[in-house]
């Protein structure tokens, strides 16, 4: 036996006696030697059971049942355990033991227990009493801060994507439902908010608009905006809803921020607009503000926007103080656009330069840095719906949009709609897509794109083929059964390629007209964004360089 086994066998001298005296009367004591020689005391003969407090509520259970359960786990408790800790259910029989009192034993299980002898009932009681209280608030700080953590993690978790996603087996037709003419410059963003019930738009003329969602069936006569606002100043270069409510977040490059209440009024009656909290930036040293998402993590609501001089910074609405700030190395490139990962663990950030930056939220580190071959601008980027570390990304020419693995930088899946040959860094086409949106389906993602040459297409990513244009410009002489999607590998990327088959020499002088031409609907100018809602049926919103806004079906 060592030193230090000696010095604990002293230290609990005075425990093991009283052990034995309690024993004495039930226990063998050649099992008593073999436990004291040992050192280990073991609570299992004693008839002592462990206790625990779940930091989970358990469900409510019936009376009955309730009853038989605690007073069986409420038997193999001695009485000292009960006192120091308290039964499971509050007993209604009150026993009090006179000071002095010699050693008790009592039959509660098959296998019997001692009870120690208990002095001084009235300081061990007091004592007793304080650290039951002090456990008690202890276990309730435990429980609402677990509580606190559980939503947390239920909210990111059972984040959606999107509150209304398309119905199943949606294919626009490309029925022009309402053409919008009220701005006087480019349009630059459409964001629809969580319930669909109204969208928004912003321009190069200083206005944003709210449009009303329900007007755009086609029901009505009237398509005008609910509300225009107009006094944030500048050219309004990019907006977003506040999830879960009605406030928007709208951004200048005059350097302001700011986040607008929307009171939704009942019909007639037009909504209100009231500024809630501005923010202005320092021209020189962040400069005005590029993009801007955001999104709710648990205790706080951020709106985290992404500056031309590469400030990445969190603002936390509900504090005076930034949630984060992240700085951007401009060497890598200006920042174009960014994301944030749906469970917000990490945001990629779009260059100038085609680089595309990872950065981690939890530890606000950049990870790693991925560029595209070309070091072709990134001119827009989303999150891809099901494949939690890649990204989709718009570049500058060929109407190329790919997929990227950012945790090995491969280039997985790309769009190509351009008679380039496909990935060729040679022969550039000038054409490039300026609006994504994208949607998982049931696990059939599809997404719609609309860029320069303006014309929207659908693409169908689980069955590529099946892709196809939408509506074309309004100068296009395009006629879409000439138009049909090859998939193959290059290079290790799955490419998927728009081929225009040619037209027969003199078929259209041959075919006889069969009345007036009908007036072309599409765009006549570059499409710089897109989004969809649903009402009754899905709805597909573009907006123009021209300041137009039109919606189809």
């Amino acid at each position: 036996m060592t030193e230090s086994e000696e010095d604990k066998l002293l230290a609990l001298k005075d425990f093991m006696l009283k052990s034995n005296k309690a024993k004495a009367n039930i226990i063998d004591q050649s099992h008593l030697s073999d436990s004291v020689q040992s050192g280990v005391i073991d609570l299992g003969t004693l008839g002592i059971s462990g206790r625990q407090a779940d930091l989970v509520k358990p469900k409510q259970e019936p009376d009955d049942k309730r009853a038989r359960k605690h007073t069986k786990q409420d038997t193999n408790m001695n009485e000292e355990w009960k006192s120091m800790f308290g039964s499971l259910e509050p007993s209604n029989i009150t026993q009090t033991v006179p000071d002095g009192v010699g050693t008790q034993t009592r039959k509660s299980t098959p296998s019997p227990a001692v009870v120690p002898p208990v002095t001084g009932t009235s300081t061990y009681q007091r004592r007793i009493t304080t650290c039951k209280t002090e456990l008690q608030q202890l276990v309730q700080q435990k429980r609402e801060q677990c509580n606190a953590e559980r939503m947390a993690k239920q909210m990111m978790e059972s984040a959606e994507w999107e509150s209304r996603p398309p119905p199943p087996g949606w294919h626009p037709k490309g029925l022009l439902v309402a053409h919008l003419h009220e701005h006087k410059s480019a349009v630059n963003r459409i964001r629809v908010s969580d319930e669909h019930s109204i969208f928004a738009t912003c321009s190069n003329d200083g206005t944003v608009k709210i449009w009303d969602s329900q007007k755009m069936e086609g029901k009505t006569t009237t398509t005008r905006s609910v509300l225009t606002y107009s006094r944030i100043g500048g050219h309004v270069k990019t907006l977003t809803f506040c999830q879960g409510s009605h406030y928007l977040a709208v951004a200048s490059d005059n350097g302001s921020i700011q986040l607008l209440a929307i009171e939704a009024n009942k019909p007639p009656k037009s909504p209100k607009v009231h500024p809630f909290q501005t923010r202005f930036l320092d021209q020189k040293d962040d400069g005005c503000v590029v993009d801007v998402h955001h999104f709710n993590s648990g205790a706080q609501s951020v709106l985290a926007y992404a500056t031309v001089n590469g400030s990445l910074v969190g603002w936390d609405l509900r504090a005076p103080t930034n949630a984060w700030t992240l700085k951007h190395d401009l060497r890598l490139g200006l920042i174009t656009s960014f994301a944030v990962d749906i469970h917000q663990c990490w945001l990629c950030v779009g260059t100038s330069n085609g680089t595309m930056a990872c950065w981690d939220m939890r530890f606000q580190l950049p990870i790693s840095n991925h560029s595209h071959p070309a070091r072709a601008r990134i001119r827009r980027l989303l999150m891809h719906p099901l494949y939690q570390s890649s990204v989709i990304a718009a570049v500058q020419g060929n109407n190329e949009v790919s997929m990227w693995d950012m945790e090995t930088g491969d280039r997985k899946f790309t769009l190509w709609a351009s008679s380039a040959p496909p990935l060729s860094e040679m022969q550039p086409s000038p054409h490039s897509v300026h609006g994504i949106y994208c949607s998982p389906a049931d696990g059939n993602p599809l997404l719609l794109t609309a860029g320069s040459d303006m014309r929207i297409r659908f693409w169908d990513l689980a069955y590529p083929e099946r892709s196809y244009i939408v509506v074309g410009g309004a100068n296009d002489s395009l006629h879409c059964p000439s138009v049909f999607y090859n998939r193959k590998i290059i290079e290790g990327t799955e490419v998927v390629q728009e081929i225009h088959s040619k037209q027969k020499s003199g078929s259209t002088e041959d075919t006889p007209r069969r009345g007036p031409e009908s007036l072309p609907v599409g765009h006549h100018d570059i499409i710089t964004d897109i989004a969809t809602f649903q009402t009754t049926q899905g709805f597909i919103v573009t907006a123009s360089r021209d300041g137009i806004v039109k919606v189809w079906k």
